[in-house]
């Protein structure tokens, strides 16, 4: 397998040598095919560029992005490719990847809500996406020290477990971000842990009284007043400016029966 980035302080220790090449290669592509979509996006929408279409049908852009992600996904199962075809259906997975997740938002709502204050949830898919690919990629790299000589496997087997129970709890309280970057970072999964749920959570309609709920209620409006202009802000920063309200009539969908 070909060292491309041999270049760069630090590559050849940390990627190449491990063997995570490929998955570098996922998480480039998806960056840079994000970064060239949404680009894309923006300057058709000031300039009034048409969308794509295919017989007069609109086509979405995650429609290739799934295609994509399959066929490399198939190729990369089946065929167990060479080093070198490796990497190249590696970056078109992170491709196939990134034209999806910026559709995510269609996905959720079923609707074409791009440029309309829903759609800010594909750029928060993105984020979490290529924030966990990231951490997945630091997690492999090398460390000067091997914990399973430095202490017992039953100790860190242990520890993994704890951080595991911290994470699911995390997860149930609706401390979804805290909960996925705490099984990587174990402080962030001990704090998702111990804070108070989200009021609609599965663990506060579960285990909380009328009093605890309404604290959390009141919390969670808080934590909303406070911050959620400068989270907007950030993603709109990253894809652009929502302009569209979304419809409020209701879809119509054709009877099963």
């Amino acid at each position: 397998m070909a060292n491309l980035f041999h270049f760069v302080p630090g590559y050849t220790h940390y990627v190449y040598r491990p063997g995570r090449e490929p998955f570098f290669f996922l998480l480039l592509a998806f960056l840079l095919t994000f970064a060239t979509v949404r680009g894309y996006t923006r300057l058709g929408r000031l300039y009034g560029w048409r969308s794509a279409s295919v017989s007069g049908l609109h086509l979405h852009h995650l429609v290739p992005g799934i295609v994509a992600s399959l066929a490399a996904g198939a190729a990369i199962i089946a065929f167990r490719p060479a080093d070198d075809s490796l990497l190249l259906l590696s970056a078109l997975f992170g491709v196939g990847a990134a034209l999806t997740l910026d559709e995510f938002a269609l996905i959720l709502h079923l609707e074409d809500v791009y440029w309309t204050r829903e759609g800010r949830s594909s750029i928060e898919a993105m984020l979490m996406g290529f924030t966990l690919g990231a951490l997945c990629l630091l997690a492999t790299a090398p460390l000067g020290s091997d914990p399973g000589k430095d202490m017992p496997h039953w100790a860190v087997g242990g520890i993994i477990s704890v951080n595991l129970l911290f994470a699911l709890v995390a997860f149930l309280k609706g401390k979804a971000k805290l909960g996925a970057f705490g099984l990587f970072v174990p402080l962030l999964a001990v704090l998702g842990a111990f804070r108070l749920a989200k009021p609609s959570s599965l663990w506060a309609r579960r285990f909380y009284s009328a009093s605890k709920l309404e604290r959390s209620r009141a919390r969670a409006a808080l934590h909303e007043q406070r911050y959620a202009h400068l989270r907007h802000g950030l993603y709109d920063a990253i894809g652009g400016t929502s302009h569209l309200e979304r419809s409020t009539q209701p879809v119509e969908r054709p009877s099963t029966h």
